[in-house]
């Protein structure tokens, strides 16, 4: 469990004190390792790890890997990407030691008609997915191929796989959309279901749901173990592409990329709980308990999850262009300009930046011409992708 922490909240001109800590039925943040995008199965970005001191943290490794690199898989040991070939179309998937940034195993080619790939980590393998649904577990030590299946009914896609419970949830398109479960100890499909689109939106999954949202604020949650409906949000306006959902705080958090407002939904039925302010390239946001962390127009606002109010704001240089993560209180967000910061939480005071030598580049969840990137971190670091280069801080 995270520590309880008190501090002094702002809220228009009311002074109060208020305890932060795990709201009772939130789950608890990841624990020392980033295994999806966005940390975890939520994706709400946040990690607790020990081993990750409090910041400034120092420069321990860096690769130039030829390519655009993806979100990293930190787990054990190892650092996890797969990068944009150089040499044409597909992703090449690296594996590097944590300690010291070397190969750990030979780059694998992933293959795939454009540069678009992702990946997921979890009982005891490493899941590799290419945009043309060609599926793949490896051993995470070895780089040995366990299984792989070729993703039926479909043939674009773009929605980052996420394992939970022995089970890897993916979304595929092209002739409408369709979401998968598929079983992580040997690739058999285990069960489909049709959704309006099935691009962008990389499956949030806890014990009671599965969850995808796609333009239009068309929202569903599946039953994680058959499938079934659970509930299905739908407004009056269709069309094409979708956004990676994040479950923090009873809520499922959607943004909506054909110009509706972002939305926070109840998980236990999909209602409407409130709305914020965010244009259409607005990364996902990152929660710690009650505080959500949300980049907007290259800004970083912090926002209370239950009033939407905000207490702090971080200009930066302006350029803020990654998906926030938190690590042990701490948020981490890099810009355009190659700027990495690290704040507190709780006041948004910066406490470290660094320059990382490249532009971080924002998750593109608009097309497939580069690997779905972000933060992540783990096993002690902080890893960050900047174009071509893998950069990784501890202490």
């Amino acid at each position: 469990m995270k520590p309880r922490r008190t501090v002094a909240v702002l809220f228009g001109a009311v002074l109060a004190v208020v305890a932060f800590v795990t709201p009772v039925g939130a789950q608890s943040a990841q624990t020392g390792s980033s295994t999806a995008y966005q940390i975890n199965a939520r994706h709400d970005g946040s990690l607790v790890d020990s081993a990750v001191g409090a910041p400034p943290l120092s420069r321990k490794w860096s690769r130039d890997l030829g390519g655009s690199v993806s979100y990293p898989i930190v787990a054990g040991g190892r650092v996890f990407v797969t990068v944009a070939s150089p040499d044409g179309y597909g992703t090449v998937l690296h594996a590097l030691d944590a300690d010291t940034g070397e190969n750990a195993w030979k780059p694998v080619g992933l293959g795939g008609t454009y540069w678009w790939s992702a990946l997921a980590y979890g009982g005891g393998r490493l899941y590799a997915q290419n945009s043309d649904g060609v599926l793949t577990a490896f051993h995470p030590a070895t780089g040995a191929v366990l299984w792989t299946v070729a993703l039926p009914d479909q043939w674009s896609f773009t929605s980052a796989p996420t394992f939970s419970g022995g089970v890897v949830y993916t979304g595929g398109a092209g002739s409408g959309g369709t979401l998968y479960a598929v079983n992580a100890a040997d690739g058999t499909v285990r069960w489909t279901r049709p959704v309006q689109n099935g691009d962008q939106s990389s499956p949030a999954v806890t014990a009671n749901g599965v969850y995808v949202s796609y333009a239009c604020s068309r929202t569903y949650a599946f039953e994680p173990a058959s499938g079934g409906p659970v509930w299905d949000r739908r407004t009056d306006c269709s069309g094409g592409g979708g956004r990676t959902p994040v479950v923090a705080d009873g809520g499922v958090w959607t943004r909506d990329g054909s110009g509706g407002a972002p939305s926070v939904l109840n998980v236990a039925d999909g209602k409407v709980r409130g709305t914020y302010p965010a244009d259409d390239r607005s990364p996902a946001p990152a929660f710690d308990g009650r505080q959500g962390y949300f980049v907007d127009d290259g800004v970083l606002r912090e926002r209370h999850s239950r009033t939407l109010a905000t207490r702090w704001t971080f200009q930066g240089d302006g350029r803020i262009s990654t998906a926030p993560i938190v690590v042990n209180g701490y948020v981490y967000v890099g810009s355009l300009s190659g700027q990495l910061w690290a704040l507190d939480g709780a006041t948004g005071r910066s406490v470290w930046s660094t320059d990382v030598g490249a532009p971080i580049n924002e998750p593109d969840e608009h097309n497939v011409s580069q690997p779905l990137t972000g933060l992540g971190a783990g096993g002690g670091l902080v890893v960050v992708p900047a174009t071509n280069l893998l950069v990784a801080y501890g202490q």
